[in-house]
């Protein structure tokens, strides 16, 4: 069994393996979030071929490595379009970090809103999870602070909501030492708004470039105008 068996990614590609009578059925999918109980799969149509306590089996491809199955059930759909489900997480992919959401490395637009007035200030996130994310940013703000932040998951389309400060550090890039590197976690999203971010991950994950900037960025003005 190779390294990377116990502990999956989001967009990682998985191979479902469901019983439909006496054929069994076959769907491919990508991985969109693991949490310390599920793991998420986005297909590419609405899955009506899942219902809950289905028994099914997932397997895991990776270039160039040894594939990993594992049983488990269906638990529920996910979000208003179908495409996302969540499995319980098998027991054999358990490992020593299972944060509350996985996360991954993307760099997207960011927009702080502060003050009483509601200025925006413009960041960039680090990475992502449907948990939250992290950014830079130098603006004056502690642990614990919450405040309404806005992401672009694409180039028109904003997300909205708000988020609680839960963790700073330095930004290591900056010798002055004016920027923290911030650590959001989102505050009440609905089942909806996760399923949104989860599929978003799904689809930006892989079209980003070295530096972890979707290529829908580049050459983009976005960075520029504050997301409503």
């Amino acid at each position: 069994m190779s390294e990377f068996s116990n502990e999956p990614e989001i967009k990682d590609r998985v191979t479902l393996e469901a019983q439909a009578g006496s054929q069994v059925r076959v769907h491919s999918g990508t991985i969109a979030n693991l949490t310390s109980d599920e793991v998420w799969i986005a297909f590419g149509k609405p899955a009506d071929f899942l219902s809950p306590e289905l028994p099914v089996r997932l397997i895991l491809h990776r270039p160039d490595e040894q594939g990993l199955a594992a049983e488990t059930t269906v638990r529920r759909i996910i979000g208003g379009s179908g495409r996302i489900a969540g499995f319980w997480r098998p027991e054999k992919w358990a490992t020593h970090s299972r944060r509350s959401n996985s996360r991954v490395g993307l760099a997207i637009p960011a927009y702080l809103y502060f003050g009483e007035e509601g200025s925006a200030a413009a960041a960039r996130t680090t990475n992502l999870s449907v948990g939250g994310f992290r950014c830079v940013t130098n603006l004056p703000i502690s642990v614990g602070h919450q405040m309404e932040v806005s992401l672009l998951l694409t180039p028109t389309d904003p997300f909205r909501c708000r988020a609680q400060v839960v963790r700073l550090n330095d930004d290591p890039e900056d010798l002055s030492h004016h920027r923290q590197e911030v650590a959001f976690r989102f505050v009440d999203l609905g089942t909806a708004d996760e399923a949104r971010i989860a599929e978003a991950l799904t689809a930006l994950c892989d079209e980003t470039d070295p530096t972890a900037v979707p290529i829908a960025w580049h050459g983009s003005e976005v960075s520029r105008q504050p997301a409503g």
